[in-house]
């Protein structure tokens, strides 16, 4: 039996339409509106209970943001400033 070849990573290239480019900035700046609540609110909680939930779901908005934020610098798509910062501050614990 002959061996395959090592697998091969092939980057594609794609362009991606002003609509579809509208649909990410417009999920990047929800991700990061739901980020900045989540925030504030965990900060004005008394219940600690409540507090840890509010910040768990703070964290998974900001790793949303950031997940597209990195899978659109590594397509080589650079979203625009406007779209708020590359790195969001982390919640406190």
């Amino acid at each position: 039996m002959t061996e395959k070849p090592p697998y091969k990573k092939r980057r594609i290239s794609m362009q991606l339409s002003t609509k579809d480019l509208n649909y990410l900035k417009d999920e990047l700046s929800w991700e990061l509106l739901a980020f900045k609540k989540c925030h504030h609110y965990a900060q004005e909680c008394q219940d600690q209970q409540v507090k840890q939930l509010i910040d768990q779901m703070g964290r998974m908005h900001q790793q949303h943001y950031q997940q597209l934020l990195n899978h659109l610098n590594t397509g080589g798509v650079m979203p625009t400033p406007a779209q708020g910062p590359t790195n969001p501050k982390p919640m406190s614990q």
